[in-house]
């Protein structure tokens, strides 16, 4: 057995993305062709990480390379969620690499750097991530990924009570080292600390939680982030060979950094690294798992580690809580002066919702704080029942069904107050990135479950906010930021059913976002013509919205307006008594429009606009909503063929080659294909088509829809992406083995050529 191995670490990680008050990823432009950076990443690193390929001097692949089954590695919890939602392929392959190896380890929950956070915070986050690795991976996790690696003794100490076996360091974060049985200290530097072993540590405050640590190579894993060690296979190699000694003795080179370095930032290095572990492994030095050598291989040292410290920041923790010079090299005039204001503007908050949640909680609970760390439960394994079995287990005495919703509501109010941390909000330049925004959403989003218990403390958080300057004019301070981009994303009931009945009265599709669920009463509906040929209409009907998650639930009767293209004015009343929908119908026909919209509003209040519509709806409905005067008669014609047709798509119609006709036709309208309204969402009827042929392999019918999809969408221009199709072409061709020739085989072969596949891969054989 060799005792010279290379482990190459790759922590996998997005900020959770998506709306608190959706469940969805709403769109970021900035990903562009894709919907958002979850989906752009996991095209360009996850996938390829977990099925990559071998490409061929022609540049066809001539193979399969399961890369992710020879590293180490750990995919944030957050990330896990979202791959099972939206890219439940590459989770499968996650997990049986994991199956295969068990190479995965734990993370906390939320990407907190646990230095800054409290004892009970840190336990709660830790006991939440192995609760999650356990739930993902079907088994206990031996190690934990750090956030930034940020670390403390006492954030050591709780992965230790947590049964957590070893971690993994910076070598900058060892201050000294002792052998084993030795009673002398050597304090040394990061220079000086042998990465090639790991080291035992023993808490300073309580002998008893004791656990490993590995410290990785520092040059060769900063030349992953700078692109410098993945310049080419041979280099790597010959440079991961120069930090082995000779002899016999047990040696581990030890490389870590994000994983999305492998393909998102430094396109086609995840090839590099395959290459890479296939040289080492053919020179003696094969891969392996951090757990794996600590069993052949115990600790030979005692190490002590420096307080505070991190991977990203040179001034410990600095990066998180100040102005410490951390910061994008492209906006050196920028300051950071944000950041400690903002933290402390956040720990307030989190003072004030733990009190609220402590007092009210313990009505409930005998131990209101343990219940929150088995919280993890609720989201893991979401429903109705297990909310209530969950309840039901561990209250102190029989809850009413009001007692339940309150309960749960401050339950994830907790669980927004730990997501609002996330380390990323203070990572980047300025208070108004969408990092920091992000968090800023989850706060608010607690702030919102506060008020619904009866606590209010936004206003007192928000003037916090006016003490973090932003380094652009048009934002001046963090309480502008929250009054423009994080109120644009609240979503609250009324909300979520203005937008229903907005899109209801456009005869258009609603669909549900994640967290929410919505019904719609029958219509009243009046029409009358108006001036320059401009039609008014009026739409009444009944709108019942909740979130299931919270159980929070409200009726509306729901008023919508159109005097004009895009002029639209909607009005909620709560539905505690029947509205009169002849009279205000008759009332709409008699008035003119400043009349009617005048008495509506004397009589329930203010009104909503199309901004009403959510984020990613709003674009598209604006798309469809251009007038035959902006876009000409035939044009405009065109349009409405498009909307009535991608619209039956989105209800679930199963018969879709209209929309390629009308695909086909958009240029001789003068469209580009990403111009029209929902063309973005064809993509992913591609992927539907070709996960049915995948499950009926030798259908005629399947294959020749999916082939009709891929051919008009290649020529659209409006794929963003071939790893998913690659994915599925393989998956297809494996399940083709039994078969003998067929049509579909061949049909399988065209699509692997199309795709850049050599005919053997496309065979899979």
């Amino acid at each position: 057995m060799s005792h010279r191995h290379i482990c190459v670490h790759g922590h996998f990680y997005q900020p959770p993305r998506e709306n608190p008050w959706t469940g969805s990823v709403d769109r970021e432009a900035s990903a562009a062709p894709y919907h958002d950076w979850n989906a752009r990443i996991a095209e360009e690193c996850y996938g390829p990480i977990a099925l990559g390929v071998h490409a061929g001097s022609d540049g066809h692949v001539i193979a399969y390379d399961e890369t992710l089954k020879r590293l180490s590695y750990n995919f944030g919890p957050t990330l896990l969620s979202w791959l099972e939602r939206e890219r439940p392929a590459i989770l499968a392959r996650i997990q049986a690499a994991d199956a295969a190896t068990q190479t995965a380890i734990a993370q906390p929950y939320f990407h907190n750097i646990l230095p800054l956070e409290s004892r009970r915070d840190k336990e709660t986050l830790v006991r939440w991530g192995l609760a999650e690795f356990k739930h993902r991976f079907g088994r206990s996790s031996k190690g934990m990924w750090l956030p930034e690696t940020a670390v403390d003794s006492e954030t050591l100490e709780v992965l230790a009570g947590e049964g957590v076996e070893f971690t993994i360091l910076d070598p900058k974060q060892g201050s000294a080292v002792r052998d084993l049985g030795s009673p002398n200290w050597v304090e040394l530097d990061a220079e000086h600390i042998d990465p090639k072993t790991p080291y035992f540590w023993r808490s300073p405050h309580d002998p008893s939680k004791k656990l490993a640590i590995f410290f990785y190579h520092h040059r060769l894993s900063l030349g992953v982030v700078t692109g410098e060690t993945l310049a080419s296979a041979e280099g790597f190699a010959d440079a991961a060979r120069a930090r082995l000694l000779p002899g016999d003795g047990a040696q581990l080179v030890h490389v870590a950094s994000d994983g999305e370095f492998y393909g998102h930032h430094h396109p086609g290095a995840e090839r590099v690294l395959a290459l890479t572990l296939d040289l080492l492994a053919a020179d003696g030095i094969p891969p392996i798992d951090p757990a794996r050598f600590l069993a052949l291989f115990p600790p030979p040292h005692e190490v002590r580690i420096r307080e505070n410290t991190s991977w990203s920041c040179e001034h410990g923790l600095g990066r998180w809580e100040k102005d410490c010079g951390c910061r994008s090299a492209h906006l050196p005039e920028w300051k950071q002066n944000w950041r400690a204001p903002l933290r402390e503007a956040f720990m307030k908050l989190a003072h004030r919702l733990d009190s609220f949640y402590e007092d009210d909680a313990s009505r409930f609970f005998e131990d209101p704080w343990k219940v929150r760390d088995e919280s993890v439960e609720l989201w893991l394994k979401p429903g109705a029942e297990n909310a209530s079995a969950f309840l039901k287990a561990r209250a102190k005495r029989p809850l009413l069904a009001a007692d339940e919703d309150r309960a749960l509501k401050l339950l994830m109010m907790q669980r927004e107050r730990l997501a609002m941390f996330t380390s990323c909000g203070w990572f980047f330049d300025d208070v108004s990135g969408v990092e920091a925004v992000l968090c800023l959403t989850r706060a608010a989003r607690a702030l919102d479950l506060a008020k619904l218990l009866g606590e209010d403390a936004e206003d007192g958080f928000v003037e916090r906010l006016s003490a973090c300057p932003s380094n652009l004019p048009r934002f001046g301070d963090a309480a502008k930021v929250w009054r423009t981009l994080v109120a644009s994303m609240r979503v609250g009931l009324p909300r979520a059913s203005a937008h229903a009945a907005l899109l209801d009265h456009l005869r258009l599709p609603a669909p549900e976002p994640r967290l929410m669920r919505w019904r719609l009463g029958p219509a009243f509906r009046a029409d009358k013509a108006g001036l320059a040929g401009r039609d008014r209409t009026l739409s009444i009907r009944a709108v019942e919205v909740e979130r299931p998650e919270t159980r929070e639930r409200e009726e509306f009767h729901a008023l919508v307006h159109r005097a004009d293209r895009l002029d639209f004015a909607v009005w909620l009343a709560p539905r505690v008594e029947p509205l009169d929908v002849a009279e205000l119908g008759a009332l709409f026909l008699r008035s003119n429009d400043d009349e009617f919209r005048a008495a509506l509003g004397a009589r329930f209040g203010d009104s909503t606009g199309l901004d009403a519509l959510l984020v990613d709806e709003r674009a598209e409905v604006v798309k469809a909503l251009s007038s035959e005067g902006a876009l000409g008669a035939a044009r405009a014609a065109f349009l409405g063929r498009w909307v009535e047709c991608a619209s039956g798509l989105r209800l679930g119609a199963k018969e879709d080659d209209a929309v390629l006709e009308l695909l086909a036709e958009a240029p001789a309208h003068s469209f580009a294909a990403r111009e029209l309204p929902w063309a973005g969402e064809l993509e992913e009827r591609l992927h539907e088509h070709m996960e049915s042929v995948v499950g009926s392999p030798t259908d005629t019918a399947e294959v020749s829809r999916a082939l009709r999809w891929l051919d008009a969408l290649w020529d659209a221009d409006l794929l963003s992406g071939v790893w998913r199709l690659r994915d599925a072409q393989r998956r297809w061709a494996a399940a083709l083995e039994e078969h003998g020739p067929c049509a579909a085989l061949d049909a399988c072969r065209a699509v692997g050529e199309r795709l850049g596949l050599a005919q053997a891969a496309a065979e899979n054989r």
